[in-house]
């Protein structure tokens, strides 16, 4: 008996489309046959894009349940942001151990993105403590990128 593939469902806010990094994503997850929605609904959406800063090429990818859900699908997803000349990275807010980037790194290997461990600070914040103003945030736990009624939410629909 074959187990049938989960299929990922990537939140996105129609307004934010005409992104190119958005027409990256979309014909992968088209490739695969996995969904792209529109409406907001926290309890259907596994993955969260959220557009921050415009003119940055940084994307930051979370780890636990977004990479790790289908980390094929997330390296030809990596690749292809870094063909079209953008920075992907791995933003986790995991503790800043040797082992969990060790870990993160192995699984990796071929992508030689950096890799962010926040030890549950707050990603956004922790990424611009550190200059790097982020294009594109893809977790599933918009939670940890910033708090509540956070300016990076209301933009993208969520409130």
């Amino acid at each position: 008996m074959q187990i049938a593939e989960e299929k990922l469902t990537f939140y996105y806010n129609d307004n934010n489309l005409k992104m190119p990094s958005y027409h990256i994503i979309k014909a992968a997850l088209k490739e695969r046959g996995d969904y792209l929605v529109e409406f907001y609904n926290e309890f259907l959406i596994d993955i969260y894009v959220l557009l921050d800063k415009p003119d940055s090429k940084y994307i930051a990818i979370d780890w636990d349940n977004t990479v790790s859900a289908d980390r094929t699908f997330f390296i030809d997803l990596i690749q292809r942001f870094q063909k079209a000349d953008y920075i992907p990275f791995i933003c986790t807010l995991r503790s800043p151990d040797k082992g969990n980037v060790v870990e993160i790194r192995s699984l990796l290997e071929e992508t030689n993105i950096g890799i962010y461990l926040t030890d549950g600070c707050d990603k956004r914040g922790y990424m611009r403590d550190c200059g790097i103003n982020v294009h594109l945030w893809i977790d599933d736990f918009y939670p940890g990128i910033c708090r509540e009624a956070c300016s990076l939410l209301i933009e993208n629909g969520i409130e």
